[in-house]
Parts: structure tokens; C-alpha cells; sequence
């Protein structure tokens, strides 16, 4: 009877992993040449009760006159996004505050004009329900890789978030 009221719980608790789903806005410039859309998918492992490892997979469709001859429109690239790095939540209620910081690597450089950066970010995620949350995310992108050499701004993102953190 202890084992089973002791593996019920054990299953009860969350787990610490979580998978999250991100639909986004990206311009990967600090200037208007390129901006768009995407979505991606992420994981989290938390370590403690407030830090986590954090990695990322996003597919974008970016809008771009990059090498476009002046007064032709936009052409649509493809642009990938992965990232790696840490998570830090402020406060674990049911709105959860959060700062993360990760390394991107950006899959078409030409697009951005760069394909290494850092991105940092803040946001809060709401637990609707104890597995559930909902969240948003505002991101910066400092270029690592950029021609003109390392700089505090090169691009920005806006995610709105679906995080899943499964109780086994």
C-alpha cells in the first residue's frame, strides 16, 4: 500500500523537463531590411528550482531586401534558428518571471548578415493548469559574427509560448 501511495506520487510530481512551443516574430536586423515570422520547438531541464538548461529548434520565413535590386519588393528566405544556453526563473508561482541567455546559430547567414549571436531575453510563463503554462518572451540578438565586428544590437524576437512540463 506505502509503494503504491509512493509511486502516485512519484508520478504526480512535475518532471524537470519541459517541452514548449514557439510561434514568433523575428528581425534578425537592428534596420528593417529583414523581419518575419516562424514557429520552433524547445526543451527545458531544470537543475534546480530556478536554473535551467534550455535548447531550441525555429524555422522562420523572413521577408528580406537583402541583395534585392532597390525598389524590388521583398523575397521570402528561410531561416533557421537553433539555440543553446541558460534559464533563470525569478519566481516559481503561477506567473513565473523568467531571463534566459543562449547562443544562436543562424542558418542563412546572408540573411541576417551574420550567423552567430548571443540572445538574451526576458518573459513569464502562467500555469493555467499544473502541466500548462502560457507564456511570452521578448529576445535581443548581439551579432558575434557580424562584419562590422561584435554589436549590442543586431536584431529582436517576440515569442508567444505553449510549455508542457509532464508529471512522470
Amino acid at each position: 500500500m506505502l509503494a503504491g501511495i509512493a509511486l502516485l506520487a512519484a508520478l504526480l510530481h512535475p518532471s524537470p523537463l519541459s517541452l514548449r512551443f514557439e510561434a514568433s516574430y523575428l528581425q534578425p536586423r537592428s534596420d528593417a531590411l529583414a523581419r518575419g515570422l516562424g514557429g520552433g520547438f524547445g526543451a527545458s531541464y531544470r537543475l534546480t528550482d530556478q536554473i535551467s538548461v534550455v535548447a531550441s529548434a525555429a524555422q522562420n520565413v523572413v521577408w528580406t531586401q537583402n541583395g534585392q535590386p532597390a525598389g524590388a519588393p521583398r523575397a521570402s528566405r528561410s531561416l533557421a534558428v537553433f539555440s543553446a544556453g541558460g534559464q533563470a526563473v525569478l519566481d516559481a508561482t503561477p506567473v513565473s518571471p523568467f531571463l534566459e541567455a543562449t547562443l544562436v546559430e543562424l542558418a542563412a547567414h546572408d540573411v541576417a548578415g551574420y550567423s552567430i549571436a548571443a540572445r538574451f531575453g526576458l518573459g513569464a510563463d502562467w500555469a493555467f493548469l499544473p502541466a500548462w503554462a502560457l507564456g511570452i518572451a521578448v529576445r535581443s540578438f548581439s551579432p558575434l559574427d557580424a562584419p562590422g565586428g561584435i554589436t549590442a544590437l543586431g536584431g529582436a524576437e517576440i515569442a508567444a509560448r505553449l510549455v508542457w512540463t509532464p508529471a512522470f
